[in-house]
Order: structure tokens, then C-alpha cells, then sequence
């Protein structure tokens, strides 16, 4: 479903569309026009002129041979006094840098938008592989820093008083997302159930804040976040997230012509979306058919508690016995694998393999002790045949990424390493993934909003990999989370990167 059309939420759709009428105001976000005037080639250079202030094109763009833009023209009087800017020579500290952070963008998307010409301002994009599970604050935490996130989302199970806790209240105080802290510009929280209702509305006042906030930046770095781009994921998928960021590349296009090139941007995201919805899956009755207990709270072996917050493509329990409930879970079809910990190790089981997960410093080991359930092993061995895994079977978590980047789970044993040990304070005792295409969640938020179109979570590729870009230079094709900072920050200054914060936070 791209749209809700249940009688239910035609007043929250009211009440979304008029507090949004009064955020945006009368004045809408200029966009840069969506096409040239007039497009040139002249020995092996290409120039697009756009006209913006007049009858005649007076804003020239100019690409390099590999279709970057490059330079560009600005008419003050007429053809013959120009202003020529170039874009490689703007020194990035007398600039502001400008961090845009998107909510929920698949890598794939922007390769593809890149390619038919779309955000050429920017280096190509890099391939970012996000935290597991692949959630907002948890990856924003990596990105930007901050304090750790309580749990996975905002309402949690907490073992310690032995109850459910957090919530909505939670949420909209910001206690999961201390990270927000760092922005300079964020739409105020109260309006977020709207990003979900109306995200094209909220989109809207979120791009003319960001632009009203640039406009009052004379150089130095701010972050901006928008939370629309989730809505209009989880609503429209595919067609949706396209949408925006035709819209967001055209932002970044304004931003550019107002400033006369004096500005730096880099756009980012948290996580990927799946693009597939066919509905929300419940394993309470499973559960109770298998001799278990749905509970709030833990009392005998056989309780398990899970939590229910928002729609997402993986799932928590908090169990006295995960390796049981794991074989119950598994026995849906929906789920693809279970992860749980056992002693000093993670078990990872699908339904037809069992492999146990070891960290020694930054080094993993992966025991398939039968099947492959993360279908690792072609990989490993090529690692082995090159020498890359040391005596004990241990390979340096560097390598794995690199050879893991576009596997079907990239970089796996460092992220379900991490969802057990320090990803957060309340850890759950087992993790599973669902198939594309199926979430776990409320059942009122699926109600209310009519249903995910698209959604995230999970370990797999298409959940897992999303973009960096950025104006400052050209980035590694692919990198973690908590390398964006460090790489934009020797972009900007030519400095090394502060290599023991960055490690910090990749343990």
C-alpha cells in the first residue's frame, strides 16, 4: 500500500496537515530548477547553463571528463564579465560543511541516480555498511557519537527491574538518541508520527529549515537531519525514496548556486531499506503452540519477552532459553537466521546450518559446525588461500569487511559480534531476521499507517548498505560507519584521522 485509506487516519492526516501548514509557512524551499536551458560540448567539455534570475541563462556548470561538476559561472552583467568559481580550489576551512543525514537510503539507489547524472556535484558515492540490527540511533550513535543508546529502539525490556520500559515518552525525550545533541538542525521531535502521515509535507519544512540553516553559517561544520525520508520509504518504497532524493539533490544544487560555490556538502544515511512489504508477522502463537510464554516481564524458563515498537525486519527476545526459542522461531518460514550467545561465543543457526562466532582483539573466528547459515565459507577459504587467516582460523575483521562488502550479509561477524557486546545497554539474549518483505512490530502503527511498503533492520545486504558522498573529495568505495567522521574530517583538514577514537568504537 503507497497511501493510507482507512477512515482511521483521516484525522491524524488532518492534524498532520495543518500543524505542517504552520511549520512551512507560506514560503516554499526554492528548488533548483529540474532542468537546464541549455546544454553545450565543446572539446570533450560539457557546460549546462540554468536560468535563475532573468530572461537569459546566467548560471553556467562545468563537468570533467569523468561528469563531475566542476567549475562554475555566474553572469554579473552580461556573456563577457563572469565570475568563475572552482570547486576543487575552495579551501575547506573558510567554508561551512555542510552534513546532511538522511533517514533509510539503500546504497543501490543513489549508484543508480548517480549514473543517470543525478548529484554531480558530488564525488561518486561510497558504499557505507551500516550496524546490525540496522537501526537509526544505533547507527547515528556510530556515526556521530555521543552516549550509547539504552536499546535497540526506544521502547525496550530492561532485565535489571525485570519489565518493559521507555516507550513514547522515551522517545520524544531523546533518551535513545543522544546523538541528536550534535545536529544543527533537526525538525522537532513532536512531529515525527507525521514523517510516517504526511512525509512529503514534513519533507518540505524540514528542507527549508536546513537551507534557512545554512544560510546563517559562515564556515564550519553542521550536521542537519531529516526524518521525512523514512516515512516516505516506509510508504512508498522504491518510487518513494527515488522521490526525495531527486528532491535532496536539487537542495544540494541550491545551496550550491546561493552560497557561489562557497560551501562544502556531504549527504549520508543510517541504514538501507528493503523495498518490499507483504505484511507484519506475530510469533506469539508459534511461541504458545511450543509450550512458551508471551510475557512482559520473566518469571519461569519458559517466559520470553519481546518487544513491539515501530515495524521492522528483525526481531528481540529476552529468554531464560534462546537456543530453544531460536528452534521455534526458525521453524517459520518468515525467519532466515537466529543469533544468540553462548558463553564467550554466538551461536548463528538458520534451518539448515549451525556456526558459532569468536572475537579475539579485532579478529573473528566462524565455526560452521553444520551448513553454512551465513554462507561464508567459499569466502574464508579464498582467505586462506591467500594467507589472510592466521594458524587458529582467526581473520582480521579489515579483511573480512573488504571481502564481505556486497555478500549477501556484509560484514557479519563483526555486527552480530556487536548487536551482543556493546551496541547497546540492554542487550537482548537472541536476535532473529526475517525474509525481505516481512516485518515484526506494533500492530497499531501497522494499522495506522496503512501498512510498510518498505522497511529495514535486518543483516542482509539490502538492509544493511547504504551511501556516503560529499564534495570535499573522493572517499573509499566502501567503509563502516564509524569511519565516515574520520574520513570528512581529512578531507576538510588533510590531517590523519584521530585512528584511536575510530577504534573506539569499532570494538
Amino acid at each position: 500500500m503507497n497511501s493510507v485509506t482507512t477512515k482511521a487516519t483521516s484525522v491524524p492526516y488532518l492534524a498532520a496537515a495543518l500543524l505542517l501548514a504552520y511549520i512551512t509557512g507560506c514560503q516554499k524551499v526554492p528548488y533548483f530548477p529540474e532542468h537546464a536551458s541549455r546544454v553545450t560540448a565543446q572539446n570533450g567539455q560539457r557546460t549546462i547553463w540554468y536560468n535563475l534570475d532573468g530572461n537569459e541563462p546566467d548560471y553556467r556548470q562545468i563537468f570533467d571528463a569523468k561528469g563531475r561538476k566542476v567549475e562554475l559561472q555566474f553572469v554579473l552583467c552580461d556573456d563577457s564579465n563572469l565570475e568563475h568559481v572552482s570547486l576543487d580550489a575552495v579551501e575547506p576551512d573558510t567554508v561551512p560543511h555542510v552534513i546532511i543525514a538522511l533517514d533509510g537510503v539503500p546504497y543501490h539507489l543513489v549508484e543508480e541516480l548517480y549514473e543517470q547524472g543525478r548529484f554531480r556535484l558530488f564525488h561518486p558515492p561510497a558504499r557505507v555498511i551500516s550496524c546490525f540490527p540496522c537501526m537509526t540511533d544505533l547507527a547515528f550513535w556510530r556515526i556521530f557519537g555521543g552516549q550509547q543508546p539504552r536499546a535497540y529502539q526506544a521502547l525496550y525490556f530492561d532485565p535489571q527491574t525485570n519489565c518493559i520500559a521507555g516507550g513514547n515518552t522515551f522517545y520524544m525525550s531523546g533518551g535513545n538518541a543522544d546523538w541528536t545533541n550534535k545536529l544543527a538542525y533537526r525538525m522537532p521531535v513532536t512531529f515525527d508520527g507525521f514523517a510516517y502521515l504526511s512525509p512529503q509535507s514534513l519533507l518540505e519544512g524540514e528542507m527549508k529549515g536546513i537551507l534557512e540553516t545554512v544560510r546563517k553559517t559562515d564556515k564550519g561544520t553542521i550536521i542537519a537531519y531529516s526524518i521525512a525520508t523514512a516515512g516516505w520509504g516506509t510508504q512508498q518504497g522504491r518510487e518513494g525514496i527515488i522521490e526525495y532524493l531527486r528532491l535532496i539533490d536539487r537542495l544540494c544544487e541550491q545551496i550550491v548556486y546561493e552560497r557561489r560555490g562557497r560551501v562544502n556538502i556531504s549527504l549520508l544515511a543510517d541504514h538501507g531499506h528493503n523495498l518490499s512489504g507483504r505484511g507484519r508477522v506475530s510469533f506469539t502463537n508459534l511461541l504458545k503452540r511450543a509450550g512458551f510464554r508471551p510475557a512482559s516481564c520473566i518469571k519461569e524458563e519458559h517466559d520470553v519477552v519481546t518487544v513491539k515498537y515501530g515495524l521492522v525486519t528483525y526481531a528481540a527476545f529476552f529468554t531464560p532459553r534462546p537456543a530453544d526459542v531460536a528452534q521455534v522461531l526458525l521453524a517459520d518460514p518468515v525467519t532466515t537466521i537466529a543469533c544468540y550467545k553462548r558463553d564467550d561465543s554466538i551461536v548463528v543457526e538458520s534451518v539448515g546450518g549451525k556456526a558459532i562466532i569468536e572475537h579475539h582483539e579485532d579478529k573473528y573466528r566462524y565455526r560452521a559446525l553444520y551448513g553454512d547459515p551465513l554462507e561464508l565459507k567459499d569466502i574464508l577459504r579464498q582467505l586462506e588461500q591467500n594467507g589472510q587467516i592466521d594458524a587458529d582460523s582467526f581473520v582480521n575483521d579489515d579483511i573480512l569487511f573488504q571481502a564481505t562488502v556486497t555478500h549477501l550479509y556484509p560484514d557479519p561477524l563483526r555486527r552480530i559480534w556487536l548487536a551482543f557486546h556493546g551496541l547497546v545497554e540492554m542487550n537482548p539474549d537472541l536476535i532473529v531476521c526475517l525474509q525481505d518483505g516481512w516485518c515484526h512490530g506494533s500492530k497499531a502503527f501497522d494499522i495506522l499507517i496503512g501498512g510498510a511498503v518498505s522497511t529495514h533492520g535486518s543483516l542482509n545486504r539490502i538492509n544493511s548498505t547504504t551511501f556516503l558522498m560529499t564534495m570535499l573529495g573522493p572517499t573509499p568505495p566502501a567503509m563502516t560507519l564509524e569511519e565516515i567522521m574520520p574520513t570528512l574530517e581529512t578531507l576538510s583538514s588533510n590531517r590523519p584521522p584521530d585512528e584511536a577514537s575510530t577504534e573506539t568504537l569499532k570494538q
